[in-house]
């Protein structure tokens, strides 16, 4: 069973990751990576990339915009790596991501 210390200190580990997606300090690069990810987001699945490339890029939206909606597509792709040790850190950081969401900050 996971530690309650192990779990705290996994979600510093991803305040310290969701921090680093905050604003940019020039905020014309701000606007356009903003756009961008708006743009990304309903594109992620005509890409046409391998399932751990579709998963690094859920995951980089949904850190990137703490958006909840993109937990189940970044499962999907999770699920479909084939590679079991890159589909087992995969689950992990579903499972992290969950745990960031779920704790409050």
């Amino acid at each position: 069973m996971i530690s309650e210390l192990y779990i705290q200190s996994q979600l510093i580990q991803l305040q310290h990751i969701h921090a680093s997606s905050q604003p940019t300090a020039d905020p014309a690069l701000d606007t356009i990576k903003q756009t961008a990810l708006n743009e990304l987001r309903p594109l992620v699945d005509k890409l046409d990339v391998s399932p751990e490339e579709k998963f690094d890029t859920y995951l980089l939206l949904l850190r990137s915009t703490d958006d909840k909606t993109l937990i189940a597509p970044a499962h999907d792709a999770a699920i479909a790596i084939v590679d079991e040790a890159r589909r087992a850190q995969a689950l992990l950081d579903i499972i992290k991501e969950i745990d960031y969401f779920s704790n409050p900050r």
